[in-house]
């Protein structure tokens, strides 16, 4: 037990703090624009004073949520790659973070249209 204490001492003392609130910080992000996109796409109003129309807007909005969210996962993958027994964290933690985001969009979705 003394030895998983020191080693959590020793992630913390790495920033793990801060890597895991900067990995969910980034989560919230891509799915609030992933929520306005796939809300743009929705409605039929014109953005941008009038440039663009609601289709292409939600499309460009969900086309850089994704390549976030790809940026993201790919860099914590990285970073668990680098720890004793990886893979299984890898896939874990995968499975919870594809589970939040689709959750942080439903979320949104239900203030949204409340």
């Amino acid at each position: 037990m003394r030895k998983l204490w020191r080693k959590y001492l020793d992630l913390l003392d790495g920033d793990l703090n801060t890597r895991v609130f900067d990995n969910f910080k980034n989560l919230l992000v891509c799915a609030l624009l992933f929520a306005a996109g796939t809300n743009a796409l929705h409605s039929e109003q014109h953005v941008f004073m009038g440039l663009f129309g609601s289709r292409l807007t939600g499309w460009g909005l969900i086309a850089v949520s994704a390549l976030l969210m790809l940026l993201n996962v790919s860099d914590g993958l990285r970073r668990l790659a680098k720890l004793p027994y990886h893979r299984v964290l890898q896939v874990a933690l995968f499975l919870l973070y594809l589970i939040l985001a689709v959750r942080l969009v439903e979320i949104v979705w239900n203030f949204r249209a409340e």
